[in-house]
């Protein structure tokens, strides 16, 4: 094992759950709205599926 994996594994092993505040622009913020209304669910439940699935297809995303 490489040193970059030892270090992801001892990263990942001490993370636990938490909270994130941030802002997302004024388009976002609708099709979010549009999305949880579709969904019948909150919006916060609507956005933290979201990004929790997006990490899972993209854990390695770069710009």
């Amino acid at each position: 094992m490489n040193s970059k994996q030892e270090y992801d594994d001892r990263e990942t092993s001490s993370i636990c759950a938490v909270g994130i505040q941030f802002q997302i622009n004024a388009e976002s913020n609708a099709t979010l709205i549009r999305s949880a209304n579709i969904a019948e669910r909150p919006k916060r439940a609507e956005a933290k599926l979201r990004l929790q699935d997006h990490l899972k297809r993209f854990p390695n995303w770069k710009p």
